[in-house]
C-alpha cells in the first residue's frame, strides 16, 4: 500500500489535543437533593474532577481517536499498486473446443477456463480495450468486440457456449493478428494445452487450466451394408498408461443389438467388428457405445446410418497398358463399376461419377481437351495432361517437361486427402510442372513445382497428376504401400462424397455415407424451391437452412433435415478425433501473482482505496453519535 497524499499525516498532531480536551473537560451535573446535608460532599466532588485523577468514559475518546485516524488515512489517499496495466489492446482467446469438456477437479476445463478469464479481467487493465474470441463458433470467432467495459466482457465470458468441434487454431489466431495493429497489442490464450500453437508475430500469453485426465474413446466408426450382411467397425483407443477392459455395445435406434468385451492395451488401439443380418435395418441409425466411466464421455459414443452404398461409376479413358490404375480402382470396393475405354472411342463422360483421363498418349490428351461432353457433377482426374488441361487459359505459361529425376520435398499434411499419407522422398524419373492457376492448390511438390494438385471449377472437382503416376517405369508411386493406394482411396472417397444429397466440403475419411465429423460443413445438394429447409440438431434445437451449406455441426449425434414439416434426410455427426480424445495437457500457472508481468508488457497500475477508509469513518461517527446519546439518556 502507498499514500498519494502523505502530508495528511501531519494531522495526526490533532489526536493528542482531542485526548487532552477530553480529560480536561469538567463534568458537573445538576442533582435534586432532599437535604442540605448532601452539600458536604461538594468538596469531594471537586477533588474528584481534578485532571488525570481518574480515567472515566474511555469508550467515547477511543471512538473519537479511531474516527480521526480513519479520516486522516482517507485524506492521505491510500492506494494499492498492481502491475496490471497494459498499453495498447488485448485479445483474450478462450478455447471452447471438444477437449475442453473433459471433467477434471470436479469441473470441465471450459468452466475452469472461464474462471481464469474472469480473473484476468479483474487483474489487468488495458488502455485500448479488450476483445474476447473463442476457438469454435458457427458464425464468428468474436464473442465480444473491443471494449473497456469490463461488465460486458464478464458477461461475454459467461455466455461462451461449449462445442463438440475439434480446435483449429490457425483461423482464429490469424483473425486475432489482423485485429491487432500495434506492437504493444497482446494475445492471451486460455486453454488446457498449448501444443502446435500457430506461429504469429504477436506475443502470446498462455493461461493453462485443468490437469491430467484418463480417457478411452472411439476414434473410428464405419458402417457398411453388403449384399447379405452389415459390417460395423469400431476403433477404440486407450489414452491411459494402464490396460483397460470394457464392453463395446452396438445398438440400433438406441436398442441394444450386440456387445463385446475387449481389452485395450495401454496407449494402444483395438478394432471391434460387428456383423449380422441387415434385414429390417436399412435406413436406421446404428450406434456404438463404450461402457466405461472416464473423464471425457464425449467420445464414448458414435452414430451412423445403415444404408446401401450406391455404385461408384468410374470411367477410365486410357490406352496405357503399363498402368496399374485399373487394378487399384477395382480394389476400392465391390460397389465400383469400372468402364475402361480407348481414347479413340471416348464420346463423353455419360453418367460416370468419376472420369479419369490418362494422358500418356497424344490421342488421349486430345480426347479430353473439349469438356463440352462432360456431364455436370462428374469429378475429373487428369494424369500427365501436358498442355491440353481444361480450364487453363491459352495465354497461360505452358507446362514444361522435366526429363531428369525429381523427388518430393513438400506436401500439404493438413489437407484431408493427405491424412495419414506421406510421399516424402518419392522419386519420379519424368514429370511436368506449370504455374498453377489461382484456383489450384498443391498437395505434393518437388523442387520444380506442384506434382499433384487439385481445384474446383464450375462445380466440378479436378485432380491433376503432373506425371505418369501409375506407370512403374516412371515412379514407384502405385507400389508405395500403403501411402500410394491409400491416397487413391481417399481421393475416391472425396469424389464419392460429392455424389450424395448431403456432402461434406472436406474429405469424408471413410466410406460411410451421411456420417460427418464435428466442425465439418455439409453441402445440401437438394432442390428446395418453394420449400423451407431446416435442420433439427441432437439437442432438438432447429436451425433454418438459408443456403445450401450447413455449418452448425457443433454437436455429436443424429441430425434431421426437414423440408417444411416433412422429414427428408438424416445424418450423423461424430467426434472421431484422436488428437482431441488424447486430452493432452500443458500445465501453465494461472495469473495469481502479477509481479512478473512487467516483463510481458504490463505496467503497474495504482488503485485508490481511500473511499473505504472514508466510509468506515462515517460509520464510526454514526456509532459514536449513537453511543453518546444513549449514555446521556
Amino acid at each position: 500500500m502507498q499514500f498519494l497524499n502523505p502530508a495528511a499525516f501531519y494531522l495526526l498532531g490533532v489526536i493528542p489535543i482531542v485526548i487532552a480536551l477530553h480529560f480536561l473537560k469538567l463534568r458537573r451535573h445538576t442533582r435534586l437533593v432532599p437535604s442540605i446535608m448532601f452539600w458536604l460532599s461538594t468538596d469531594e466532588d471537586r477533588r474528584a474532577n481534578v485532571p488525570f485523577q481518574r480515567l472515566r468514559n474511555l469508550l467515547l475518546p477511543l471512538l473519537q481517536v479511531l474516527f480521526l485516524l480513519l479520516l486522516i488515512f482517507s485524506v492521505a489517499r491510500p492506494a494499492l499498486r498492481r502491475p496490471g496495466f497494459m498499453p495498447g489492446k488485448a485479445i483474450l482467446i478462450v478455447d471452447n473446443s471438444a477437449s475442453m469438456l473433459s471433467k477434471e477437479m470436479g469441473q470441465t476445463r471450459l468452466t475452469l477456463a472461464k474462471q481464469e478469464a474472469q480473473q484476468y479481467l479483474k487483474e489487468v487493465s488495458v488502455s485500448g480495450g479488450m476483445m474476447l474470441m473463442v476457438t469454435n463458433s458457427p458464425e464468428t470467432y468474436i464473442q465480444q468486440a473491443f471494449t473497456t467495459d469490463t461488465s460486458k466482457l464478464h458477461q461475454a465470458i459467461a455466455d461462451i457456449a461449449q462445442t463438440h468441434a475439434p480446435r483449429n487454431l490457425r483461423p482464429v489466431f490469424d483473425a486475432a493478428t489482423r485485429y491487432a495493429d500495434s506492437p504493444q497489442d497482446k494475445i492471451v490464450f486460455v486453454s488446457g494445452t498449448f501444443e502446435n500453437l500457430p506461429d504469429i508475430s504477436l506475443p502470446v500469453q498462455e493461461i493453462g487450466v485443468g490437469g491430467s485426465a484418463e480417457n478411452v474413446g472411439i476414434v473410428r466408426f464405419g458402417v457398411e451394408m453388403l449384399e447379405d450382411r452389415y459390417e460395423v467397425l469400431i476403433g477404440v483407443q486407450n489414452f491411459t498408461d494402464v490396460s483397460k477392459e470394457l464392453d463395446v455395445q452396438l445398438s440400433v435406434e438406441d436398442v441394444l443389438l450386440d456387445d463385446r468385451t475387449v481389452s485395450v492395451p495401454s496407449s494402444g488401439t483395438k478394432s471391434v467388428l460387428f456383423s449380422g443380418d441387415p434385414s429390417g435395418l436399412e435406413g436406421k441409425v446404428l450406434s456404438g457405445h463404450l461402457d466405461i466411466d472416464d473423464d471425457f464421455p464425449l467420445d464414448n459414443s458414435a452414430w451412423a446410418l445403415l444404408s446401401a452404398i450406391p455404385q461408384l461409376r468410374i470411367l477410365l479413358v486410357s490406352d496405357n497398358r503399363k498402368s496399374l490404375l485399373p487394378d487399384l480402382l477395382e480394389s476400392y470396393g465391390d460397389h465400383v463399376r469400372l468402364n475402361v475405354v480407348d481414347p479413340t472411342d471416348y464420346h463423353g463422360t455419360g453418367d460416370a461419377d468419376v472420369a479419369i483421363f490418362d494422358g500418356g498418349t497424344l490421342a488421349g490428351r486430345e480426347a479430353f481437351a473439349d469438356l463440352s461432353k462432360t456431364a455436370a457433377g462428374t469429378a475429373l482426374v487428369f494424369i500427365a495432361p501436358g498442355n491440353n488441361l481444361p480450364y487453363i487459359q491459352e495465354e497461360s505459361p505452358v507446362a514444361e517437361t522435366e526429363r531428369t529425376p525429381v523427388r518430393v520435398i513438400k506436401e500439404d499434411g493438413n489437407h484431408p486427402l493427405m491424412e495419414s499419407v506421406s510421399l516424402q522422398g518419392l522419386q519420379i524419373s519424368e514429370s511436368m510442372h506449370r504455374v498453377l492457376p489461382l484456383w489450384g492448390h498443391a498437395l505434393v511438390e518437388t523442387e520444380k513445382g506442384a506434382l499433384i494438385w487439385l481445384g474446383s471449377r464450375q462445380n466440378t472437382r479436378l485432380l491433376v497428376f503432373e506425371f505418369d503416376a501409375f506407370n512403374p517405369e516412371i515412379s514407384s508411386f502405385p507400389l508405395t504401400v500403403p501411402d500410394g493406394p491409400q491416397f487413391v482411396y481417399q481421393c475416391l472417397a472425396w469424389f464419392e462424397a460429392g455424389t450424395a444429397p448431403l456432402q461434406s466440403l472436406q474429405s469424408q475419411g471413410s466410406g460411410t455415407r451421411y456420417a460427418f465429423r464435428t466442425g465439418e460443413r455439409v453441402s445440401v445438394a437438394l432442390s428446395h424451391k418453394g420449400r423451407t429447409l431446416h435442420v433439427q440438431k441432437p439437442d432438438e434445437t432447429t436451425v433454418g437452412l438459408e443456403n445450401s451449406i450447413f455449418t452448425q455441426t457443433d454437436q455429436i449425434g443424429v441430425y434431421t433435415l426437414f423440408a417444411d414439416d416433412r422429414r427428408i434426410e438424416r445424418f450423423t455427426v461424430n467426434l472421431l478425433n484422436a488428437t482431441e480424445s488424447a486430452l493432452s495437457h500443458s500445465p501453465t500457472p494461472a495469473i495469481t501473482n502479477l509481479s512478473m508481468d512487467v516483463e510481458d508488457g504490463l505496467q503497474p497500475i495504482v488503485q485508490e482505496i481511500w473511499r473505504w477508509f472514508a466510509l468506515s469513518a462515517f460509520l464510526l461517527l454514526v456509532l459514536e453519535w449513537w453511543f453518546y446519546h444513549r449514555s446521556s439518556v
